[in-house]
């Protein structure tokens, strides 16, 4: 087994690398907070971080866990209702789905769906699955299949929100993602 020294752990700390996470902790003395190695959140000065072997020592040291990387549930650090949420997105999309059914699928209120997917995601449940509905209508469009017809089966409502979306998205008309260059929406 490697040994951890203080050079190797700030290291890992530094580039934020996940073969150490659970390793060790990093525990943060001005803030009380402890999280894992590859954790996102802004990187603390070194004289105020001490690093621990474990959670349990962590918490003992008075510190708590982290709301960003989740570090008190690792290993398990999704909540048991996220794959339910991502399942539902990736399954469904030929149709906008509504964060009340979100909400349903994964028994959580919406708002803590909605702060877990800002935290970790970097972006809204309803943007992450029209990104996956724009990713499968480009993919169908590039097949040659019409691009207005795709945004009716992708579940836009009109071909106008669609256009603007896609552009949002991906900085062309779809009219330009069949290859033939033209502009007809």
């Amino acid at each position: 087994m490697e040994r951890l020294t203080y050079d190797k752990m700030v290291a890992a700390m530094l580039t934020d690398d996940a073969d150490y996470d659970g390793k060790f902790f990093v525990c943060v003395k001005t803030t009380g907070i402890y999280c894992v190695p590859s954790c996102k959140a802004k990187t603390p000065m070194l004289k105020n971080v001490v690093f621990l072997p474990s959670k349990k020592e962590a918490v003992a040291a008075g510190f708590r866990g982290c709301k960003r990387c989740r570090s008190e549930f690792f290993p398990d650090v999704h909540p048991d209702w996220w794959e339910k949420a991502l399942d539902l997105m990736k399954s469904e999309i030929t149709r906008k789905i509504t964060e009340d059914e979100l909400a349903g699928i994964a028994s959580v209120d919406i708002s803590t769906i909605r702060r877990y997917f800002k935290i970790y995601m970097e972006t809204t449940p309803i943007a992450f699955h029209r990104k996956l509905r724009l990713e499968h209508a480009r993919s169908l469009i590039e097949k040659g299949k019409d691009y207005l017809t795709t945004a009716y089966e992708c579940g836009f409502e009109s071909a106008s929100g669609f256009r603007d979306a896609f552009i949002k998205q991906y900085g062309y008309t779809p009219g330009k993602s069949n290859g033939n260059g033209k502009n007809r929406l």
